[in-house]
């Protein structure tokens, strides 16, 4: 958020106490073992994209910060990814001085490689004076060249406008036509209004504006944005999430869209504080293995420990009904418990290869030297319903308001932060990068004094399969929503065998960007059958007895 006072980044703090049991993810930090610090070191981290941009396996990792006057941060940093191993690449026209709150990479041009598209929460702001003109910085687009050189291509480019406060981006092709468009997300600046945008890709790296001309409002909040098709017709649908005109979901008929109706698909909020107080981040995934794209909120409260915490929301994709998807929530009957801080980032990734997509939000437990992010273990269905535990909530105990042994609050955690016992993230886009089948987990953090974190996932895992769809004909290189299925070894097209339903995605969650892949978990089994269902109706690709633990390339 734009104003981090104690208050707003309290609500992802944590205070470091002993540990009281054992959890069943382990993570290690491995930002100074594997090159990331002490060059990442010192920055206002807001944003974050994992990308193989030079075709070498491994996902390079960029970063965005809130750079110059007042926070005193680096700029913009890109590290190369040499087999596990993070090298800071020098290339001047990517270290952007500006207020970093997205970024995806993302092959815009069809051309195999993968170029950046970068978001900026650009205002006219300029409360602390002379010196901070950077916080008008648009948005930024560059042309992968080749082997990882970036060309910066974004004036004229119809995507960077002016006086654009952005923040979450999502890659999508809306219409159809094999190029893939930007769909991005404003908050609530500009007096409480918010003009989130569709920018329609005519190649050769210009795009147009067409927002209303599809059918979208002018005015939707968009702290988070994501794409994917809810109802199984081959097109993209979009969601929106945030306060004031946010948290809405529309449904794509061929290249138009409409909202899903509240008799449908309720997403209404009690917000409980003040306008930090907002949903965020948005990602789908099917939890119940019935072919269908379920959905998780993040949070983003003010003060969640004052009113008992908030919880992340989870929908439940009921499937289709008088032409409409339809979402159920069932937060509380799924066990997800109240955080008392902020997770504004989410996303739905089998973190231990059991065959159950696990429920992970930005918030990182400390207890002596280790380090436990927070995620929600999936458990299994029950019911028809998913059933999730939070892994890390015997780590600590997190202090309230309530607490009669504080007397001041804000004294209380400015000592906490002081002393490096809390932490502040909002980017925290998983990947692979050491590509050892199990996803870890990169936190930017907000703080210049405290370190960012690199999480090697270490967990007891099960077998595991990646998935690259390099796309049709007519479609995007890199698959980007393509539905990758997964069944039981010998038993293709079975629901009943039906292991995994996931759509390949880059951009989702909260200022994110993640790899076009689809990561499946297999537990103990050591073959598989995959479907892969291309988008816009282009056909289907079937492999039969798939061994377990590689990445798979499907090109059809």
């Amino acid at each position: 958020m734009p104003r981090h006072t104690v208050f707003a980044a309290l609500a992802l703090l944590l205070l470091v106490v002993p540990a009281r049991s054992q959890t069943h993810f382990s993570f290690r930090d491995v930002g100074r073992e594997v090159g990331l610090l002490p060059a990442a070191g010192g920055i206002a981290g807001h944003a974050a994209a994992w990308g193989d941009i030079d075709g070498s396996g491994y996902p390079a990792l960029y970063v965005g910060t809130f750079g110059a006057k007042p926070y005193g941060s680096k700029n913009n940093l890109l590290f190369r990814n040499l087999k596990g191993k993070l090298v800071l690449d020098d290339q001047k026209q990517l270290q952007i001085c500006g207020r970093g709150n997205g970024a995806v990479f993302v092959d815009l041009d069809n051309d195999g490689d993968l170029d950046l598209y970068y978001t900026n929460h650009a205002i006219q702001w300029k409360p602390y004076g002379a010196g901070n003109e950077h916080f008008s910085t648009p948005n930024a687009l560059f042309r992968n060249d080749g082997q990882g050189k970036f060309s910066d291509v974004s004036q004229d480019s119809g995507a960077c406008p002016m006086d654009f406060p952005s923040r979450s981006v999502a890659a999508l092709d809306f219409n159809g036509d094999g190029r893939l468009d930007l769909l991005v997300g404003e908050c609530f600046f500009q007096g409480g209004q918010s003009r989130s945008r569709l920018f329609q890709n005519l190649g050769n790296f210009k795009f147009a504006d067409v927002t209303t001309k599809v059918g979208l409002p002018e005015k939707v909040t968009g702290f988070g944005v994501a794409a994917a098709d809810v109802d199984n017709d081959g097109w993209p649908d979009i969601f929106l999430a945030g306060r004031f005109h946010g948290n809405r979901l529309f449904r794509n008929d061929k290249g138009r869209f409409q909202e899903v109706p509240k008799t449908h698909a309720d997403f209404t909020w009690k917000y409980h504080d003040t306008q930090e107080d907002t949903s965020c981040g948005v990602c789908f995934g099917d939890l119940n293995r019935d072919g269908l794209l379920d959905l998780v909120i993040g949070t983003h409260p003010d003060r969640p420990w004052v009113y008992g915490g908030v919880r992340p929301r989870l929908y439940l994709n009921r499937g289709v009904a008088d032409g409409w998807p339809r979402f159920e929530d069932v937060t509380e009957k799924a066990g997800l418990t109240p955080q008392s801080m902020k997770a504004p980032h989410v996303e739905l990734r089998d973190f231990d290869n059991d065959g159950w997509p696990d429920l992970y939000v930005s918030i990182v437990k400390f207890a002596g030297a280790k380090t436990y992010p927070v995620l929600y273990r999936h458990l299994g269905v029950q019911n028809g319903l998913p059933r999730f535990e939070e892994d890390a909530a015997a780590v600590n105990d997190f202090p309230t308001a309530a607490d009669k042994k504080i007397v001041d609050v804000t004294k209380f955690f400015e000592q906490m932060k002081k002393e490096g016992k809390i932490v502040y993230m909002a980017s925290a886009p998983s990947a692979d990068f050491d590509r050892d089948g199990r996803l870890d987990l990169f936190l930017a953090n907000w703080w210049v004094d405290k370190d960012s974190l690199l999480l090697r996932n270490e967990t007891k895992s099960g077998n595991w399969l990646a998935v690259d769809v390099r796309g049709g004909k007519s479609g995007n290189r890199q698959g980007i929503g393509a539905r990758v299925h997964v069944y039981e070894a010998g038993k293709l097209g079975r629901k009943d065998a039906l292991l995994s339903a996931t759509e390949i995605a880059v951009g989702y969650g909260y200022a994110s960007g993640q790899e076009a892949a689809a990561h499946i978990g297999l537990g103990t089994r050591t073959t598989c059958d995959v479907e892969v269902i291309l988008p816009h109706g282009q056909g289907r690709v079937t492999k039969s007895d798939v061994q377990a633990n590689q990445r798979l390339t499907i090109a059809p």
